[in-house]
C-alpha cells in the first residue's frame, strides 16, 4: 500500500530569501545614505552596494520613492519599538513623554543616515504621504500625556513637542552624540 505524500507547505508571504534580499537592499540604502545623502541615493548606487542586479530592486520596490518610504518605515518601526519599551508601565504625563523622546533620540543617533534622510526629504519637499502620516502619528502619541498634565491644547502641544524633538535630533546629528543640555531643557519645559 503506497503512502500518501505530504503536500509541501504553501508559502504565505515572501520567502526567506526574498525577505533577506529586501533587507539587504534596505541596508545598502542606509550605507549609501550615510555616504551620499538623499540626493545621492540612487537605485544604481543601492544595487551596486547590495551586489544585486537592478531588476532585483524593482522586484522589491516600485521606484526610488517607495524605497525611501520603506527605509523610513523601518526606521519608524525601530522608533516605535524603542518608545514602547521605554514607556512601558509609565502613566501618561511628563515622565512618559520624556522617556519616549529619549528613546526616539537614541534611535536617531543609532540610525543617523535614515534620520538625516528623513530630514532632507522634509526640507526638499520629497516627504511622501505615508512618511508624513508616520510623523503625525508620532506627534499625536503625546496627546494623552498632555491631557493628563492638563495642558489646554494638547494637540498643539504635541506638535510643538515634535518640532522641539526634531530640533534636538538635528543638533545631535550635527554633533554626532547626545546633547545633554538640549535634553535637559526639554524636560524643564515639560516640568515647568
Amino acid at each position: 500500500m503506497a503512502s500518501k505524500a505530504t503536500p509541501a507547505p504553501v508559502a504565505s508571504g515572501p520567502s526567506r530569501g526574498a525577505e533577506r534580499t529586501h533587507e539587504l537592499l534596505l541596508d545598502a540604502g542606509v550605507a549609501v545614505a550615510e555616504r551620499d545623502g538623499l540626493a545621492g541615493l540612487s537605485v544604481n548606487r543601492v544595487v551596486a552596494e547590495a551586489g544585486v542586479a537592478k531588476g532585483t530592486f524593482y522586484v522589491h520596490f516600485a521606484d526610488r520613492e517607495a524605497f525611501v518610504d520603506a527605509l523610513h518605515a523601518r526606521f519608524h518601526d525601530r522608533v516605535l519599538a524603542a518608545v514602547v519599551r521605554a514607556t512601558a508601565g509609565t502613566e501618561p504625563g511628563a515622565e512618559r513623554i520624556v522617556r519616549g523622546v529619549e528613546a526616539y533620540l537614541d534611535v536617531c543617533l543609532d540610525d543617523r543616515a535614515v534620520k538625516a534622510l528623513a530630514l532632507e526629504a522634509r526640507a526638499d519637499g520629497t516627504l511622501t504621504k505615508s512618511m508624513s502620516s508616520r510623523h503625525e502619528r508620532f506627534a499625536a502619541s503625546a496627546v494623552p500625556s498632555f491631557k493628563a498634565m492638563r495642558w489646554p491644547d494638547a494637540t498643539a502641544a504635541s506638535h510643538l513637542l515634535a518640532a522641539m524633538t526634531s530640533e534636538i535630533a538635528i543638533r545631535e546629528l550635527d554633533a554626532g552624540r547626545r546633547v545633554p543640555g538640549a535634553r535637559r531643557a526639554l524636560r524643564r519645559f515639560l516640568d515647568g
